[in-house]
């Protein structure tokens, strides 16, 4: 606490010993070297008040204004080097100084002091709009948990009641289709968890951006045999890939990113309809576009589809736990200086393009 009060102490001397000796310097240079005209000179010393003015307030600028006129009296009003004036001009000259002087300081006072207001008044809207975006968030994300964990957790219950109550008279196609859905739940849920792991990372920082320069049809190529892993039916097809340059990315999280945009396409198209993942580069960028058949987002939607927990549904068809998958992807893209964003298909053709921009290494 003294240790503070001391140093605020320091401070304000600073302060005051800036603003007296600035005009003292000032008029010293004029003196020594320039051969300006009286009325040039007192402008630059009313420049040097309102310096202090902007920087420091009021009553800084009338001491600068106070040694200013001292200064000028002593060095440039005949006789020089007294306090004494000879000629009613100089009086009249530095009257007008002083009388501006205090007007300039007045003005920079009320001006600050507004400034200040605002920044606070602006802080209490942007404290607001957070509280109200957490409030959002946070009702978000209890309807997603109680949906989206609720409803794997719910048929996984089902199915191994089924199984314990009924496996005696159930034969082993049922007993193999009840099992299938308590994997493919799980699985749900573990996406559905690391997703929200992803989230929560990125809302934080604390994800790790540890960049390798490395080919992006690598990543492409193990991107494919992961859709297809989860999707043995997917029709994934890559082109582009030949003259593509090398990217600075963490391979994992861009892996990660564009999978995730690769699911929302499979989920959202026909099945065994064609997913496109077609490359190009410019001067700057690579340009990655995932290019699906599905019903296509309508443009007033687009801009709030990277919403966390925007659960976006497409004409009639609704996926759970898709509220995260499009918010980490751009956080994820952003991340690394890149660009995510949604654009009608070619040729007015059904469906939607995911375009990913990511800039070239180097």
């Amino acid at each position: 606490m003294f240790e503070g009060i001391r140093h605020l102490h320091k401070r304000k001397i600073g302060i005051w010993l800036i603003s007296g000796l600035l005009p003292v310097f000032t008029s010293i240079a004029l003196l020594l070297f320039t051969d300006f005209h009286h009325h040039i000179k007192l402008l630059l010393l009313l420049l040097c008040v309102l310096l202090v003015a902007v920087k420091q307030g009021l009553g800084p600028a009338l001491c600068t204004a106070i040694v200013s006129l001292l200064c000028f009296n002593y060095l440039f009003t005949e006789p020089k080097f007294t306090l004494v004036m000879n000629e009613t001009e100089d009086m009249l000259a530095l009257g007008v100084f002083l009388f501006v002087a205090l007007m300039i300081g007045q003005q920079t006072q009320q001006l600050r002091k507004r400034i200040e207001q605002e920044a606070a008044t602006q802080q209490a809207l942007q404290r607001v709009e957070i509280e109200k975006d957490r409030e959002i968030l946070r009702s978000a994300l209890m309807s997603s948990l109680s949906h989206d964990l609720k409803t794997p957790l719910v048929t996984m219950i089902g199915a191994t009641s089924s199984l314990l109550e009924l496996k005696n008279s159930l034969s082993e196609e049922d007993k193999h289709e009840l099992l299938s859905s308590v994997m493919s739940e799980a699985q749900r849920l573990e996406r559905y968890i690391q997703n929200l792991l992803h989230m929560t990372r990125l809302g934080y920082g604390g994800l790790s951006i540890d960049r390798q320069t490395i080919a992006l049809v690598d990543i492409l190529q193990v991107l494919r045999a992961r859709v297809l892993k989860r999707f043995p039916d997917a029709n994934i097809v890559l082109s582009g890939l030949a003259s593509l340059p090398e990217v600075n990315v963490h391979p994992a999280l861009i892996e990660q990113a564009l999978y995730n945009l690769t699911e929302n396409a499979v989920k959202f198209s026909p099945e065994k309809e064609e997913i496109q993942v077609r490359c190009h580069s410019n001067d700057d960028w690579v340009v990655i576009d995932i290019l699906d058949k599905g019903p296509g987002i309508p443009e007033e939607l687009r801009e709030s589809a990277f919403d966390f927990f925007n659960t976006l549904g497409r004409g009639d068809q609704h996926h759970a736990g898709e509220g995260l998958g499009l918010a980490i992807a751009k956080g994820m893209i952003g991340a690394h200086g890149g660009q995510l964003m949604i654009l009608d298909p070619l040729n007015s053709a059904q469906g939607t393009c995911m375009r990913v921009m990511l800039p070239i290494a180097g």
